[in-house]
């Protein structure tokens, strides 16, 4: 390509003007039509016929590139398709600048009949103008309710997260005074949490008494107030309740955390009511061996006494043989403690002849 039609080309890519009006013929004219147009158009505009004219000169030479352009297959479209591009971009920005002009002219409008309604008197408001005082009133007090109803939301959310569970009435009763020798209430106490739903629809204080009475002699039953929550993996609001289950002995309370949620795989979780209770004592004897018994018998003092060293309770202040201690209110007793040994190390021997049974297993595969 030479470079004068290079130089067209550019021309014909980038030019604002308007061939095809500035040679007066249409979109779809012939060969033949922008010769004589040309030949028409540049004896108007030769520069010996517009010496007074400055911009006659630009003008002539202008015309001979359109008709160079025109007149090329080649050169024809490329213009044609800028001219095209050109031509939507000017009708997108006027749509664009038409539809901003009515978008402020109605902002405008609406700004000025709301301050011409709020001076007006109320009985001097025609019916459209109350109707449409209203329309912006109650649009305002729904924006309002909404807000109000979203923070009400957040606040429960944030409550529920704060206070799982409240107990009801009946466990906020002034508990009985603790005597020597016995452990507190709460430390006695398991807490129990499930769904209410398919079995567990009709579960009552009568059904965990009867149920949680195996791990030992049960002193009350409190039934915590039901709660729709969301628990997770759950699409849908479950129903939750937790109950209270105080002991007499600190060591059957031990056995029904230990052993409740795998005796009854339908509760949701089985845990001590305050904190797990301390069952380490220097003054107690080693812990016994994994083949003590596995169920925990409350015994009398005189077999409890007889089956540890005869000289434990020496330096005690009593005979030999005959063991005393002195138990603040919280601290648990001697034989509780034992009891609840016992349970744990029963518990290490169970599992430790399943891991070995499995190891057996796997060797002989």
């Amino acid at each position: 390509m030479s470079d004068s039609n290079k130089d067209l080309e550019d021309v014909a890519k980038t030019t604002n003007e308007d061939f095809y009006e500035l040679l007066g013929v249409g979109f779809d004219c012939v060969e033949s039509e922008i010769k004589r147009a040309y030949r028409k158009t540049s004896i108007k505009y030769h520069p010996d016929k517009n010496k007074d004219d400055q911009n006659a000169a630009d003008r002539f030479i202008l015309i001979g590139i359109a008709r160079d352009i025109l007149l090329d297959a080649k050169l024809k479209g490329e213009y044609d398709r800028a001219r095209m591009r050109r031509k939507e971009k000017a009708l997108q920005d006027e749509l664009l600048d038409g539809k901003r002009r009515k978008m402020k002219e109605d902002l405008e409008r609406r700004e000025r009949a709301g301050v011409s309604m709020k001076r007006k008197r109320a009985e001097d408001l025609s019916e459209a103008e109350r109707r449409e005082l209203e329309i912006q009133r109650l649009a305002e007090d729904g924006k309002r309710r909404r807000k109000e109803q979203q923070e009400k939301m957040e606040r429960q959310r944030q409550e529920e997260e704060a206070s799982f569970m409240e107990p009801s009435p009946e466990v906020e009763t002034k508990p009985a005074p603790t005597a020597p020798g016995q452990t507190a209430e709460i430390d006695r106490t398991v807490k129990v949490r499930f769904v209410r739903d398919g079995d567990a629809a009709t579960w009552d204080k009568e059904h965990f008494s009867q149920v949680f009475s195996k791990y030992g002699k049960i002193d009350s039953v409190v039934m915590g107030k039901e709660k729709k929550l969301k628990l997770p993996g759950e699409k849908h609001r479950k129903v939750v309740v937790m109950v209270f289950i105080v002991y007499t002995r600190l060591d059957h309370a031990h056995a029904a955390v230990m052993d409740a949620k795998a005796d009854i795989p339908s509760l949701e979780s089985v845990g001590w009511a305050g904190k797990e209770p301390d069952i380490k004592s220097p003054n107690l004897p080693a812990e016994p061996t994994p083949s003590a018994p596995s169920t925990p018998v409350a015994t009398p003092n005189k077999t409890f006494r007889a089956s540890f060293n005869p000289n434990l309770g020496k330096g005690f202040g009593s005979a030999p043989g005959t063991p005393s201690f002195s138990f603040s209110p919280k601290t648990p007793s001697l034989e509780e403690v034992t009891m609840m040994r016992l349970k744990q190390a029963e518990k290490r021997r169970l599992e430790e002849q399943i891991r070995q049974q499995e190891a057996a297993e796997e060797a002989a595969a």
